[in-house]
């Protein structure tokens, strides 16, 4: 197929697509044109090819990580030609045709946090953190969840997993990844981790709130420099998240310094809410490669 007949095609799926957004069912395979699309991945920078895999994809409601990055993409495509409000329209369009539903990293789901009772969530979340802390070491909100009580005092609307962070008490990396073994195993023995918890390199699932995904990350110090997997390389000391505070939304423990974390896992930018926030995986697998290796 020559270039100008993949750009075709691309932009045919696209205009199916975008028609069964706008019109309702019409029958047609999505799933099969999503891996088409994905096929002409050679067209990822074109903006057709983009709203074409976001929209075969919301339909077939398949891979929602990678959809969430494509519009992530798709936006910055668009404000780059200084025209976001094409951006706005397509997110519109997205957004009527999944209602209720909503896209999030982990799935299409109606159980965002904008539309539950936090409350049971936080209790929940307090008795994951008790499993954990019951194994002798410090447990602090991270992340999403961290990100949601500093910046707007609550969970995040569009957010719907609780993140949280263990301190191990290893000071290299090697020692980290046996620790971050032997506390697995101990969780599983008592029964804290999600029997039903994808099995994921670098994170534990625990028993949390019914429909609420628990996220346990592994926290270190090396030298006196802070390493979270996946978004602390040694950028802050152990002063700035030790000793841990109490979190005055909640109650639970976050660092001395949370902004100072956000800043570096979100960028400076980080009070500004962005519900396409796209992470740095391939950097935080390549300069956590020792970590992640030996565990």
């Amino acid at each position: 197929m020559t270039r100008r007949d993949a750009r075709r095609r691309v932009r045919e799926i696209a205009a199916m697509a975008k028609g069964e957004l706008a019109f309702g069912r019409t029958g047609l395979d999505f799933r099969k044109l999503s891996l088409e699309v994905l096929d002409l991945r050679a067209n990822r920078g074109w903006i057709e090819w983009l709203e074409a895999a976001v929209a075969t994809a919301v339909i077939a409601r398949s891979r929602p990580a990678r959809t969430v990055r494509f519009l992530s993409e798709l936006r910055e495509r668009h404000e780059q030609d200084g025209k976001p409000e094409l951006f706005e329209a397509f997110e519109t369009l997205i957004n009527d045709y999944l209602a209720p539903e909503k896209l999030t990293n982990h799935g299409y789901t109606t159980a965002t946090f904008d539309s539950v009772d936090h409350a049971p969530i936080w209790s929940g979340t307090a008795a994951a953190i008790a499993a954990v802390e019951a194994t002798g070491h410090q447990v602090f909100l991270n992340s999403g969840t961290l990100l949601g009580v500093v910046r707007d005092g609550r969970l995040i609307d569009h957010d719907d997993d609780i993140d949280l962070a263990v301190i191990l008490k290893a000071t290299t990396d090697a020692d980290a990844a046996s620790e971050w073994r032997a506390l697995a195993a101990t969780l599983a023995e008592t029964g804290a981790l999600d029997p039903e918890g994808k099995r994921i390199a670098g994170l534990l699932k625990l028993r949390g709130p019914d429909g609420v995904e628990v996220d346990l990350f592994p926290a270190w110090f090396v030298e006196g420099r802070l390493q979270v997997y996946p978004h602390t390389r040694g950028e802050l000391t152990e002063e700035q998240v030790l000793p841990l505070v109490p979190c005055p939304i909640t109650g639970h423990a976050r660092p001395r310094d949370a902004e100072a974390m956000l800043a570096v896992n979100y960028g400076e930018g980080w009070r500004t809410p962005d519900p396409f926030f796209k992470f740095d995986w391939p950097r935080a697998r390549r300069v956590f490669a020792p970590f992640l290796k030996a565990i």
